[in-house]
């Protein structure tokens, strides 16, 4: 074991402390970026040791962590959606973009990520999503003048809240189960037990489990609070929880089930294929019938993790290689989103509704080109990085026996292509007879970059897809050892 495998948390702890002093600090004028900079340092110097551990496993603190390539690879997806969350923060004029404390949170919320994905512990899991959880429960309400953001905030808290009750009961009946909190010492002991379905306390360990999961990312029937909480909360913090804390829940999903419960299969593979099909029924149902652009993207990213489910349904090392690609693809096409939806609404009154999109791509092209990858990858049009990451999860299912799954999962993308190109549609419609010359304020650079970015992702991830579905494949790997 060596303590020192934990750099990574170690470094984004101290990034965290020390841009929450710098909140309580009188700065001058021209040192008024520096929280965000010593955020910009401290993931830098985080993804770079994140880079440079990639190899054999590591634990630490007595095996409550584990860096591994799993881990690691899920915190090179983290980190550049914090990243983008404090550049989206520096062009926003809103208290989000004013308050210095809203990087420490930003920070500390991926700290909890990270120290989630690298659990090796049913301990150190439980504090690493209650980290994350509790910097969003303030990061939403983070606009105290808004009644809104306040709204959103106390929303999440409060399901958060049952989530969180549900979680620590079912981790307690899986410790009373097994006898141990350890994910290895789990995973050995369901290896010599005979008759899992038999074992009452094992069954309700893992339904508990699903649902306060579940709850994390945003699944249904446990989905209630995300469209109004995502609407709400200012638009850099709906994108970090669209993306950083879908990853972290798939991340949870992926240790507790492929990795440490993996001999218990049968009692749960079932009850999450059909979590995963109500999920993308319901989200893309939902999503259809919305009038506002961030309200849409909350029901989109409810039918999304109903695909992401997909890859833990299954239980192999393919359905979670599928899952980790996917999530790349995943936050690089919802990163490219809110981008534009946060330009939008810099130009407009309630720039997030449909309507205010009207003829914005021919207004400006380049915005127009982003937000028509993102939507177009999000459907599942070959050959971007959504269609890659949806055949794999789907062709998983297939060679897993679950046709079925695989058959709705189509079907549910056909659906989605309604409400995704009629985004596209709008934007790139003329503006209506009468209708008032668009103005044009300047565009952040900080969130062009993002936007940009996150399309050049959604190609190159398509085109480079199997150097990057080796790395998937080494994660899965490491996922399924004990």
């Amino acid at each position: 074991m060596n303590p020192g495998a934990a750099l990574t948390l170690y470094v984004m702890s101290a990034a965290t402390v020390v841009a929450l002093l710098l909140a309580v600090v009188p700065l001058p004028s021209t040192w008024r970026r520096l929280p965000e900079w010593v955020g910009f340092a401290g993931i830098v110097a985080t993804l770079a040791i994140a880079v440079a551990q990639w190899g054999e496993r590591q634990t630490a603190f007595s095996g409550e962590l584990r860096i591994d390539r799993f881990g690691l690879l899920l915190t090179w997806i983290i980190l550049p959606a914090a990243l983008a969350t404090i550049l989206f923060s520096w062009g926003e004029p809103s208290a989000a973009g004013r308050r210095p404390e809203f990087v420490g949170l930003v920070l500390a919320a991926a700290t909890g990520m990270m120290l989630t994905v690298m659990s090796g512990d049913l301990i150190t899991l439980f504090i690493g999503i209650e980290l994350l959880s509790v910097a969003l429960y303030i990061l939403c309400a983070i606009e105290v003048s808004r009644e809104r953001s306040l709204e959103s905030g106390l929303k999440y808290l409060i399901t958060g809240s049952i989530g969180t009750a549900i979680l620590i009961y079912g981790f307690a009946m899986l410790y009373g189960a097994t006898g141990t909190t350890s994910l290895t010492g789990i995973a050995l002991k369901l290896d010599t037990m005979d008759g899992l379905l038999t074992e009452p306390l094992l069954v309700a360990a893992i339904v508990l489990i699903v649902v306060a999961l579940g709850f994390k990312a945003s699944a249904v029937p446990f989905h209630m609070w995300t469209p109004d909480v995502y609407q709400g909360a200012p638009t850099p913090v709906t994108a970090f929880m669209g993306t950083g804390t879908k990853v972290a829940a798939m991340g949870a999903f992926l240790l507790v089930f492929t990795g440490s419960t993996q001999q218990a299969s049968g009692d749960w593979r079932a009850l999450i294929g059909a979590l995963a099909v109500v999920t993308m029924v319901v989200g893309n149902v939902g999503a259809l019938m919305q009038q506002n652009v961030k309200r849409m993207l909350a029901w989109s990213s409810i039918a999304q993790a109903g695909y992401l489910l997909i890859g833990v349904a299954v239980g192999t090392a393919a359905g979670a290689e599928a899952l980790i690609y996917y999530l790349f693809a995943y936050v690089a096409m919802t990163l490219a989103a809110f981008a534009i939806v946060m330009l939008r609404e810099r130009e407009v009154e309630a720039g997030d509704t449909l309507v205010a999109f009207t003829g914005f791509g021919r207004a400006r092209p380049w915005a127009g080109v982003v937000m028509t990858l993102a939507m177009v990858s999000l459907a599942g049009f070959p050959p971007l990085a959504g269609f890659v990451g949806k055949f794999l999860l789907f062709g998983s299912a297939v060679d897993a026996g679950m046709s079925w799954l695989a058959i709705v999962a189509a079907l549910a993308s056909v659906v989605s292509v309604v409400y995704y190109l009629r985004v596209v549609i709008v934007m790139w419609s003329p503006a209506p007879d009468g209708a008032r010359p668009m103005r044009r304020l300047r565009v952040p650079v900080s969130v062009a970059a993002v936007a940009v970015a996150g399309a050049v992702a959604i190609v190159a991830l398509a085109i480079w897809a199997q150097p990057m579905l080796d790395l998937c494949a080494d994660a899965a790997r490491a996922l399924m050892i004990p």
